[in-house]
């Protein structure tokens, strides 16, 4: 995955426990466990912000891009917006 979910180790810093951030969310244990572990597809941006305020932390802080291969996000023109050369599942 092209982005890294770091609230694990922010939670580890902070000797926050999962059933303390479900609560604080108000989302179960199981939600936060797929947000911790970062097993999600989605995250709206309430809850975003909820976290930040919860680890007094930044967005950056809780994600980081890696790319799994740079030359599959290269956009052959940029004037062309039929295609964008990222993989055809990009926007699913």
């Amino acid at each position: 995955m092209a982005i890294e979910f770091r609230l694990a180790v922010l939670m580890a810093e902070r000797k926050m426990k999962l059933k303390d951030l479900a609560e604080t969310l108000n989302i179960t244990q199981a939600n936060a466990s797929h947000l911790k572990t970062g097993k999600i597809k989605a995250l709206k941006l309430k809850t975003l912000e909820k976290l930040c305020f919860l680890l007094d932390c930044q967005p950056g802080d809780l994600m980081e891009y890696q790319p799994e291969s740079p030359s599959s996000l290269v956009v052959e023109s940029p004037l062309d917006l039929g295609s964008t050369g990222l993989p055809e599942d990009f926007l699913d």
